[in-house]
């Protein structure tokens, strides 16, 4: 298919979205899980660009075209909640979706993330599919808005 993506890979109906939102900024201090999330994300079509913390991840929004975001919430210096509230205190990001993907998936964590306006939250470990289906669900959402 002309559109790079792998589509036996994606979820029914998701291909439209994965195309219009093809770069992902990953915010993973974690090497291994950053890995993961290249290796899962660049093998299904999307472009990934990385960063281990939120100086380099608020970088790289100023450089870069981000469609979407996944987000651990422990990560060094500042933590998810710290670099979502940046992101939306900036008009050229605040609209960027946001997912946050950590082991931390509490109901405390849960609660913090609803009530600063993050829908999507993926629980450490998860599968290719539950990563894609939340994907798929972030970015519809996002279009509806």
């Amino acid at each position: 298919m002309s559109s790079g993506f792998e589509v036996d890979l994606i979820p029914d109906g998701a291909l439209e979205y994965f195309e219009e939102n093809r770069n992902v900024l990953v915010i993973e201090d974690d090497r291994f899980m950053g890995q993961v999330f290249l290796e899962m994300l660049s093998e299904i079509g999307f472009e990934v660009i990385t960063a281990a913390n939120g100086v380099t991840a608020l970088k790289k929004l100023k450089e870069q075209q981000i469609d979407f975001i996944i987000l651990d919430i422990l990560l060094p210096a500042m933590n998810g909640f710290e670099i979502y509230e940046k992101i939306q205190e900036n008009p050229d990001t605040k609209n960027i979706p946001v997912m946050m993907v950590t082991a931390w998936a509490d109901s405390l964590h849960l609660s913090k993330a609803s009530q600063m306006g993050i829908t999507h939250f993926l629980a450490k470990p998860f599968t290719e599919d539950e990563l894609l289906e939340e994907i798929y669900a972030l970015l519809r959402d996002s279009a509806r808005k």
